[in-house]
């Protein structure tokens, strides 16, 4: 049985709705923040993947390419990402994420969901258990629609069972495979500012 045309409309109202207000959300926090969004987004992404190009973090992503070395070229001044050449071409370099990356993502993941416990007050844990597996529903449907993966499944994860919202160590996957392109990927700085 498929999704009424009803149905599917109201849910896109919502996802739009979702996404506006989330940029509102991340905006405020943009002085409390070291990292940009984009950043950072790039950054949970290097947790997840072995060395790569950046034209090919790049196409991962949709950034542009003088949007994504002016991203590089930040992130590696902070000492968040290195560089080395690529054995199997001279010619270009293999861009890797830093231990002192690791715990930005780790430290910027922990501020957020601090931030967020303060928003969602109004939600109880077993509300905010469903609004998960809800949103994470979607985003495995969207992603296999696209035929992409999800780039953030090296963030550690949060033990809900745990009192201390203690990490779950989560080793990071293999490289993802990402076949993005111009008509269905929106870039990164379209979607958070």
């Amino acid at each position: 049985m498929s999704v009424s045309q009803e149905t599917a409309a109201a849910l896109v109202q919502e996802l739009f709705e979702l996404q506006r207000v989330m940029r509102r959300v991340l905006k405020e926090s943009t002085a409390e923040r070291d990292l940009s969004v984009v950043q950072m987004s790039l950054l949970s992404h290097l947790a997840s993947v072995p060395a790569r190009r950046a034209k090919d973090i790049g196409a991962d992503s949709g950034l542009g390419a003088s949007v994504m070395s002016r991203q590089l070229s930040h992130l590696e001044k902070l000492g968040f990402i290195e560089r080395a050449p690529d054995p199997e071409d001279g010619r270009a370099q293999l861009v890797k994420i830093t231990e002192q990356g690791r715990r930005a993502v780790a430290d910027h993941l922990e501020a957020d969901t601090q931030r967020l416990i303060e928003r969602l007050g109004v939600l109880s844990e077993d509300d905010a258990a469903q609004t998960r597996e809800g949103l994470n529903r979607l985003t495995d449907i969207f992603l296999t629609s696209l035929g992409l993966e999800r780039m953030t499944t090296c963030l550690p994860q949060v033990d809900p069972k745990s009192a201390h919202g203690a990490r779950i160590p989560h080793a990071p996957q293999g490289p993802a495979t990402h076949t993005t392109t111009t008509e269905t990927t929106h870039r990164l700085e379209d979607n958070v500012l």
